[in-house]
């Protein structure tokens, strides 16, 4: 099994680029060793400029994850916002859906759901959307997600985000997973649409 689903302790980047015309992230565990990237792929240059132009947030992105060796991990599929309920679908690589991370009745509330739209958790996040506690399907607290402060400028005017990630206890599937998959779920969900117009810092 990859690290990135053993470890507990992950750190999530995006690179620091205006604007984020193409999803793009980074996973490391709690020493830094990168465990895994991930990326959309075959983004037409028309929706890249559309998406720096307008800041198209609810656009449809479809994330690849691989492992540091390039073995195909996972897909996060955030449908276009305006058309389905706002979540995102995890994968296998070869299609199989393994769950998904569906918005509550509040931005910063999402249900964790499986394959069979039954719930196994859910994320309960502070009113600025930064920090989420994990709760598995008895209500307990097992993991925790929280988008960190980069400073106002980074926050603002790029779509650089870094999130950390702490698991507490071994966790069952679909759960593991799904935890693992929330903090680029959230920023498909939340944070990409703050593309500006402006050159790269």
């Amino acid at each position: 099994m990859t690290d990135l689903f053993t470890s507990p302790v992950l750190r999530v980047e995006q690179p620091r680029r205006v604007p984020a015309a193409r999803s793009r992230y980074k996973v490391f565990d709690g020493q830094g060793t990168l465990l895994a990237e991930a990326d959309e792929r075959d983004v037409p240059l028309r929706r890249q400029a559309s998406r720096a132009l307008f800041g198209e947030g609810d656009d449809r992105r479809t994330v690849h994850v691989e492992d540091g060796r390039g073995h195909p991990l996972l897909i996060l599929e955030k449908p276009k916002s305006a058309r389905f309920p706002v979540g995102t679908w995890v994968s296998t690589p070869d299609g199989a859906l393994i769950g998904s991370i569906r918005m509550d009745t509040h931005r910063f509330r999402y249900v964790l759901l499986d394959m069979a739209e039954r719930p196994v958790g859910r994320l309960e996040g502070n009113r600025s959307a930064r920090k989420f506690k994990v709760l598995d399907g008895h209500g307990a607290h097992v993991a925790q997600v929280d988008k960190k402060w980069k400073g106002a400028a980074t926050e603002l005017l790029t779509t650089a985000d870094r999130y950390g990630v702490e698991i507490f206890q071994p966790l069952p599937d679909p759960l593991r997973v799904l935890v693992v998959a929330a903090p680029l779920a959230i920023d498909l969900m939340l944070y990409e649409g703050k593309d500006w117009p402006l050159d790269a810092f």
